[in-house]
């Protein structure tokens, strides 16, 4: 079969250079899953490099599947496109950012979702509805070292994290200790450490070296620990589903190593299921408070960034909760990953996962051709 324009979903990626991997980009194995999904929906998935595009002709070398195996070729290009470019560093965005940009203005394309700036901007929209903002730390933009020591005197442990960053690259937990500083976290370069700063003139030279031109955030530390010390997180995936309404469709924690500030799995972590987790950790009154607030949450965050920022396709929603059963926001992310069910065992919620922005896509190329 040779698809047609209204019969493929674009997906766009970085390509790795100077590498022998095929194909040439991250989440093979997902879009290559996403791609059957979509053959028993009479859809295929074109996976392509937005630099590449030949706008002239409306074309683009383009990665598919074929009889179980990648294939490449030069393809119309998509109508509905899903955005799942990583980029590494500042310089990456900029590289690709006009080729993103110039997809954007196509009155022709239509992306399943807009990507999310970053996390201060995500803040910024998330405080302004007055039931998402008690669930927000405080948060600053990093200004000079004033800014980080101002935050020490109150709190004494605050963490600072890049505003572009994920996987708990570059995110370090202060403490201000009698006679110096205590520093835990992990590197731009994703190497843990810990470290002890004797004076102020000290730390004041080591975190403008760290931070140099990166844009970071201060926020108080919050204590997120499990009863055996371990750092966890809860990772909530939201997505909209074949009637373009949200749905949750999973819940699972992720817990880090021992000495780790963060609970990421790309930091070593590891996850498992939500309700055996709370039941070991909390008391049947604070499991309600903690479910009520989680549902509520789910439900209101994604409609009410949408309404601020543009039209979405999936959020994954990480959230803290504390020894009070307090619940906190930390990260917003517009391009979840699932390999979090892949770890608890949940196989039905990630197949569920990766169905939906398959489903979604589908709905919208229906309206698409109904509109001819």
């Amino acid at each position: 079969m040779t698809p047609h324009f209204h019969q493929t979903i674009g997906i766009i990626v970085c390509t790795q250079k100077n590498t022998t991997k095929v194909p040439p980009f991250a989440e093979s194995i997902y879009f290559f899953q996403l791609a059957k999904i979509a053959e028993s929906h009479q859809l295929e998935v074109l996976i392509f490099n937005p630099k590449q595009i030949n706008w002239t002709k409306r074309t683009v070398l383009t990665w598919y599947v074929e009889a179980n195996k990648w294939k490449i070729g030069i393809r119309e290009l998509p109508f509905v496109i899903y955005d799942r470019c990583y980029y590494t560093s500042t310089a990456h965005f900029q590289s690709y950012r006009p080729h993103i940009l110039r997809i954007h203005h196509d009155s022709l394309v239509q992306f399943l979702g807009r990507a999310l700036g970053g996390k201060i901007q995500t803040h910024n929209m998330l405080k302004t509805n007055r039931m998402i903002k008690p669930h927000l730390p405080e948060t600053h933009l990093y200004k000079d070292p004033i800014s980080v020591l101002s935050m020490l005197e109150k709190y004494q442990r605050i963490c600072i994290k890049p505003n572009g960053g994920s996987h708990g690259i570059g995110v370090v937990s202060i403490e201000k200790q009698q006679g110096g500083f205590h520093l835990k976290g992990r590197t731009k370069r994703n190497q843990p450490f810990e470290k002890r700063i004797l004076s102020e003139s000290q730390f004041i030279v080591w975190i403008q070296s760290f931070i140099q031109n990166t844009r970071y955030l201060i926020q108080p530390f919050l204590s997120l620990y499990t009863k055996e010390g371990l750092p966890f997180d809860l990772r909530i995936l939201v997505q909209k589903n074949a009637e373009q309404k949200w749905e949750t469709t999973g819940k699972a924690i992720r817990i880090g190593k021992s000495k780790s500030v963060t609970s990421n799995l790309h930091g070593g972590g590891d996850a498992i299921k939500l309700e055996p987790f709370l039941a070991e950790n909390f008391s049947i009154d604070q499991i309600e408070k903690v479910e009520r607030q989680i549902d509520r949450l789910a439900k209101i965050v994604p409609p009410h960034i949408e309404k601020k920022h543009g039209k979405l396709v999936e959020l994954g929603l990480d959230v803290g909760i504390d020894h009070h059963a307090n619940v906190w926001i930390i990260e917003v992310n517009s391009k979840p990953g699932r390999s979090v069910f892949l770890r608890t065992g949940e196989l039905e919620t990630r197949k569920r996962s990766m169905e939906l922005p398959v489903q979604y896509a589908k709905a919208l190329l229906s309206q698409k051709v109904g509109g001819y």
